[in-house]
C-alpha cells in the first residue's frame, strides 16, 4: 500500500491549491470518517501547519484526500501528514503523506 504521496514539480510560494489523493485500493468498502491534517519542515522538523496547508480549506469525501498546500519557504521542503479514521467496523487508522518542496526559481522567466 502506498503511504507517500510526492508533488512531481516544486510548488511557487505564490501558488495555492488542493491536492487529490485517492484511497480507494486502500478503503475498499469502508468509507473516510475523519481526517487530521497537519504538516512539518521535512528536514528540521518543525511544526509549519499554518505555513504551507490551511486547515480550514483541507478536506476528504469518501474515498479521496484533499489537502490544500500554499505558501512555504523557497527551498524547502514540506511534508504533510494525513492521519485517517475509517467508518467500518473495526474502523481503520492509517497515515498517509504527501511532500513536498517550494522553489521560486523559474526557469526561463526573466
Amino acid at each position: 500500500m502506498k503511504r507517500l504521496f510526492v508533488l512531481s514539480d516544486s510548488k511557487p510560494i505564490y501558488s495555492k491549491f488542493f491536492v487529490s489523493i485517492d484511497l480507494t485500493k486502500w478503503i475498499g468498502s469502508e468509507s473516510i470518517n475523519s481526517v487530521s491534517f497537519t504538516a512539518k519542515d521535512f528536514v528540521t522538523k518543525q511544526v509549519a501547519t499554518s505555513s504551507v496547508i490551511d486547515t480550514t480549506k483541507c478536506t476528504y469525501t469518501t474515498k479521496i484526500l484533499k489537502p490544500f498546500i500554499q505558501a512555504g519557504d523557497d527551498g524547502e521542503t514540506y511534508l504533510v501528514t494525513m492521519r485517517v479514521i475509517t467508518n467500518g467496523i473495526t474502523a481503520s487508522y492509517e497515515e498517509f503523506y504527501l511532500k513536498f518542496t517550494v522553489n521560486d526559481n523559474i526557469p526561463n522567466i526573466k
